[in-house]
């Protein structure tokens, strides 16, 4: 491992003991942009080379922002660079990601009708539960339909295909709608 990811890690350090950082509550000062990647598979390339450190990337992923939204004076959502970065107390790295920061890997549903709960289980961000925090949103693309389940700080998990599919099993028809219920939320297809 490089010089730069040694020193990076070893400033995150104590972060992914907690699951994730409180990066919303950190402002430093930017410091440029590093050779780091999330492609749209989910998995992490520094200078064009796989990283197969799992605690590394795990590490990083405890500090991943995205600057997406800002709420302006009078409430209003407004988008800004949409870009994601690596934060520490002291730094702000920008970094590239090619689609979203997570990928999900499962799926926990219990309940049913009103009363339906679907959790995602991601790659590196645990467990999200379906709702009011965590919204899905659904897409059409390349003739492919995806869904992104909100995580933190702008940061979502795109659902794998079989996990769409799995998903989709669980959508019902509201007022000719398709719409998926999950904690007393309705998320229309």
């Amino acid at each position: 491992m490089t010089d730069i990811l040694t020193e990076l890690a070893q400033k995150i350090g104590e972060a992914a003991k907690i699951g994730h950082a409180p990066v919303e509550q950190w402002s430093p000062e930017y410091c440029g942009e590093i050779d780091l990647e999330i492609k749209a598979n989910g998995v992490w390339h520094y200078m064009g080379s796989e990283i197969k450190r799992k605690k590394l990337i795990a590490l990083f992923a405890t500090v991943l922002w995205r600057d997406a939204l800002w709420r302006d004076s009078m409430g209003h959502n407004t988008e800004i660079d949409d870009a994601h970065y690596l934060i520490t107390p002291a730094e702000k790295i920008k970094i590239k990601v090619a689609d979203v920061g997570f990928v999900g890997t499962d799926m926990l549903v219990s309940g049913q009708g009103d009363g339906q709960k679907i959790a995602i289980q991601t790659d590196l961000a645990g467990q999200v539960l379906i709702g009011k925090n965590n919204p899905v949103r659904f897409c059409h693309a390349n003739n492919q339909f995806k869904a992104y389940v909100g995580i933190r700080y702008g940061l979502e998990a795109k659902l794998s295909r079989s996990l769409c599919y799995q998903l989709a099993d669980y959508m019902v028809e509201i007022n000719g709608k398709t719409t998926l219920i999950s904690d007393n939320f309705n998320f229309t297809v």
